[in-house]
């Protein structure tokens, strides 16, 4: 019997799932040399449950989170006009088959649009997929926008 995917907001209930979900990526990550804060994640996706202007969607299979995105709207320095920001998207490597990853993009912006973003803005700094990452952002409408650069400060 096929399992039933789910798209839907973050509750209380599934916050111990994405912190391991978060947990699961930050191990796979360039970010994987600093410490994982699992009291301040789980604070962080706490925040998401009901806040107005941060929220989470987790994709739920039968019970098991397989994906979560994590968007807040925030306003641009030049004026009070807002636009929503990614803080974390994620989907487990053995459901990023077919158009789920699409699907989750879209509540993203669904949810930005309904709170009156002029624009949506994801940063993908995770994995080395950055050609296959560019192409699938391209197919559906994003455009690159940045460039970032990082020098370790300690050693």
């Amino acid at each position: 019997m096929k399992k039933l995917i789910d798209i839907r907001p973050i509750t209380r209930k599934d916050v111990p799932q994405c912190v391991e979900l978060g947990y699961e990526q930050f191990s796979a990550s360039r970010f994987n040399y600093l410490t994982y804060d699992r009291e301040k994640i789980r604070s962080q996706f706490l925040h998401a449950v009901d806040h107005p202007r941060v929220r989470a969607f987790v994709v739920d299979r039968d019970g098991e989170l397989v994906g979560i995105v994590a968007v807040s709207l925030e306003q641009y320095e030049y004026n009070y006009d807002t636009f929503a920001m990614d803080h974390f998207y994620y989907i487990k490597p053995a459901h990023r088959k077919g158009l789920l990853a699409l699907k989750l993009f879209r509540v993203a912006e669904q949810w930005a649009k309904e709170n009156r973003a002029l624009e949506i803005q994801f940063n993908f700094a995770f994995n080395d997929e950055g050609q296959r990452i560019a192409n699938f952002m391209d197919r559906i409408g994003y455009v690159k926008y940045n460039e970032h650069y990082k020098k370790l400060l300690v050693e």
